[in-house]
C-alpha cells in the first residue's frame, strides 16, 4: 500500500501534464483491482455437489433360480477288472452303442494259460476222486462181509477192526480228494472269469462320451477306458442353498431353460433331493425332464425354478450406482451432515448377497433411511464436505 500512496501523492505534482497526472491513478485502479481478485481466489471453495439416495426396503415376489447343468440319467466310466494290454479298441467318441456290444478287448493270453492249468489241475482232482471212490466202495463193501462175519463170530476181532480202520481210512481219503475236486473247480472258474474280464461290452446303450486310451496301452484294471451314457431320459442336477432346501420335495415341478437352446422352455419332476451337502456349500438335487429335445446334451448349462416357491418378502436394498469396490472390499459413501449447510462423505464397508430389479441386497453394513453417494465415487474421498444435488 506503501507503492499506491507514493503513485496518489505523484499525480498531485504541479508541474507534471494532465495526461501524466491521470497514468498514476490508472496504475492505482489496476493494482487495487489484483488485490480485490486475490482477495476473492483466497475465499473457501464452494462445496461439490453429488448424487444420492435413501437406503430402503422393497418389498416383491422373490421367484428363485438355480443353476445346474444337464446329465444323463445313466452315465458309467467303464473299465477293466484285470490288468493288461489294449488289443482292440470298438468305438470312437460319439459312438452310439448297444447293450452288450463290444467296446474294447485286452491280451488274453496270460489269462487263457492259467486258464489252460487251472482246468488241467481240475481234471487231475476229479482222477484222484474216482480213485478215492473207488478205494473206498471196495473198502465199505469188505467192512460190511467182516462186519456180518463177526456178529457170526466167522472171524476175530481183530479182523473186524482193521477192515474198520481200512474203511475209514478210505472215506477220509475220498473226502480230501472230493475237497480237492471243489478247489480245483473254483480255481478254474475264477480263471476262466479272468478270460472273460479281457472283453468288455457296453451295459446299457448309449453313446460314448470319452475315449481315454490307444491301442497297445498297458492298462491296469479299475482305470477308466471309456465313458458311457445313456440319451433315454436327461436329467438337471441342481444345487440349493440352505435356506431354499426345506422347501424342495421329491416330485415336486419345475420349470427348466438351457441357455444354448433360446425360447425352448421345458418341465421337469424333482427326482433326488439330498439330505446332506456333503463337502458341498449347496445340496444337490436331481430334475427329470419330461419331454426332452434331443439337442439336450450331458453338460449344458441349464436354469431351474421350482414352482411354488415363489413368496413376498421385505429386503433392504441398495443402488447399484452406490456400491464400489477396490481389493479388499466392498463400499459406500455415506453422506452425513456436517456442521454446516454440507454433509461429509464418510467410506463404509458393506456386504451385499443377490441382485434384484431395485439393486443388490444388503447383508450387513447399511441401515434404512440413510444416504449413499450414487455418482463420482472415483472422485470422492473419505471425509471430504460436498453439498446434495437436488
Amino acid at each position: 500500500m506503501l507503492f499506491s500512496n507514493d503513485l496518489y501523492n505523484l499525480s498531485k505534482t504541479k508541474n507534471m501534464s494532465p495526461v501524466s497526472r491521470l497514468l498514476p491513478l490508472v496504475l492505482l485502479l489496476v493494482l487495487s483491482a489484483c488485490g480485490q481478485q486475490e482477495e476473492t481466489s483466497a475465499s473457501p471453495n464452494t462445496l461439490r455437489p453429488v448424487r444420492y439416495q435413501k437406503i430402503g426396503y422393497a418389498e416383491q415376489i422373490a421367484s428363485q433360480t438355480y443353476s445346474g447343468l444337464a446329465q444323463a440319467d445313466q452315465q458309467s466310466r467303464l473299465s477293466f477288472r484285470v490288468n493288461g494290454t489294449i488289443r482292440s479298441l470298438a468305438v470312437k467318441l460319439g459312438d452310439r452303442v448297444r447293450r452288450g456290444q463290444l467296446i474294447a478287448t485286452i491280451d488274453p493270453s496270460d489269462y487263457a494259460i492259467q486258464a489252460e492249468q487251472a482246468k488241467a489241475s481240475e481234471k487231475g482232482a476229479e482222477a484222484n476222486l474216482q480213485s478215492a471212490e473207488t478205494q473206498l466202495i471196495n473198502a465199505r463193501s469188505n467192512y460190511q462181509r467182516i462186519e456180518k462175519l463177526y456178529e457170526n463170530n466167522s472171524v476175530s476181532l481183530s479182523d473186524f477192526e482193521q477192515a474198520k480202520s481200512s474203511f475209514e481210512g478210505a472215506q477220509s481219503s475220498y473226502d480230501a480228494a472230493l475237497s480237492q475236486v471243489t478247489s480245483a473247480q473254483t480255481q478254474s472258474q475264477s480263471a476262466q472269469n479272468q478270460v472273460s474280464y479281457t472283453r468288455m461290452v457296453a451295459p446299457f446303450s448309449g453313446i460314448i462320451t470319452a475315449v481315454n486310451v490307444e491301442v497297445n496301452e498297458l492298462v491296469a484294471s479299475g482305470n477308466p477306458i471309456a465313458e458311457l451314457s445313456s440319451v433315454s431320459q436327461p436329467e438337471v442336477r441342481v444345487g440349493i442353498p440352505e435356506n431354499y432346501i426345506s422347501s424342495i420335495k421329491k416330485g415336486q415341478r419345475a420349470e427348466i431353460q438351457f441357455s444354448v437352446l433360446d425360447g425352448q422352455q421345458f418341465t421337469g419332476t424333482v427326482q433326488e433331493v439330498s439330505y446332506a451337502a456333503g463337502n458341498s456349500p449347496t445340496y444337490p438335487a436331481i430334475i427329470r425332464i419330461d419331454k426332452p429335445s434331443p439337442d439336450i446334451r450331458p453338460g449344458m448349462a441349464a436354469t431351474v425354478a421350482f414352482r411354488g416357491q415363489s413368496k413376498t418378502e421385505r429386503v433392504l436394498i441398495c443402488p447399484v450406482k452406490a456400491l464400489g469396490k477396490d481389493m479388499t472390499s466392498t463400499f459406500v459413501y455415506l453422506l452425513q451432515p456436517g456442521d454446516g449447510e454440507g454433509y461429509v462423505a464418510k467410506r463404509r464397508g458393506v456386504e451385499v448377497g443377490e441382485l434384484r430389479d431395485q439393486g443388490f441386497v444388503v447383508r450387513s453394513g447399511l441401515e434404512a433411511g440413510q444416504l449413499v453417494a450414487t455418482a463420482g465415487l472415483k472422485t470422492i474421498l473419505d471425509g471430504m464436505e460436498v453439498k446434495l444435488m437436488e
